[in-house]
């Protein structure tokens, strides 16, 4: 026989159906060891100093301090973020001081979507005859991150009793800032 050719018959393996998924798990293993790590989000982050405008010339809301003319004001403060203990708070460590109707440590919470703070404090409520009352009130302010790097939110107080009793809502930003000297008081 003229080159003659005989055929050599390889083995056959029989993968049965466990050992399929033996091996898939083998290489889905392998894939995911092999994987870069997927990013965790970063941690919200609100440090340094920030020129906030209180927009009192936007307010809105049902009290009579809603309609009474504002221009609007900046301050620059100073903030640091702590998220050591699971839960992120921006805290104010450099400004102008608090009136003396407001409390003196001020303190944000992060959400996972924006910075916030309730305070009970009292509303300087001014009344036609240009005298003022203090009239109790409770606040969330919140602010909330933009692509720019700014903030944009609300100071919202309801005004739970006396002459000035309803609510206001202040438009807020905050930009970053260099250093400044502050020598204002502040809500």
């Amino acid at each position: 026989m003229r080159g003659s050719h005989q055929r050599r018959l390889r083995p056959v393996t029989v993968v049965r159906p466990a050992s399929r998924a033996a091996i898939a798990g083998i290489l889905t293993l392998g894939a995911t060891l092999s994987a870069p790590p997927v990013a965790a989000e970063p941690e919200p982050n609100w440090n340094g100093w920030y020129r906030i405008t209180f927009h009192t010339d936007q307010k809105t809301g049902t009290s009579v301090a809603a309609e009474q003319s504002e221009e609007p004001y900046t301050a620059a403060f100073k903030f640091a973020t702590d998220c050591s203990s699971g839960t992120c708070v921006a805290s104010v460590v450099d400004g102008p001081a608090s009136k003396d109707n407001v409390s003196e440590s001020t303190k944000f919470d992060w959400s996972g979507s924006q910075w916030s703070r309730t305070n009970n404090w009292r509303w300087d409520c001014l009344l036609p005859d240009r005298t003022i009352t203090f009239d109790p009130a409770s606040s969330v302010t919140t602010y909330s991150p933009q692509p720019d790097g700014s903030l944009t939110g609300t100071f919202a107080t309801n005004i739970g009793e006396g002459a000035c009793e309803g609510t206001v809502y202040i438009p807020l930003t905050a930009v970053a800032s260099e250093p400044v000297s502050n020598e204002t008081n502040i809500v």
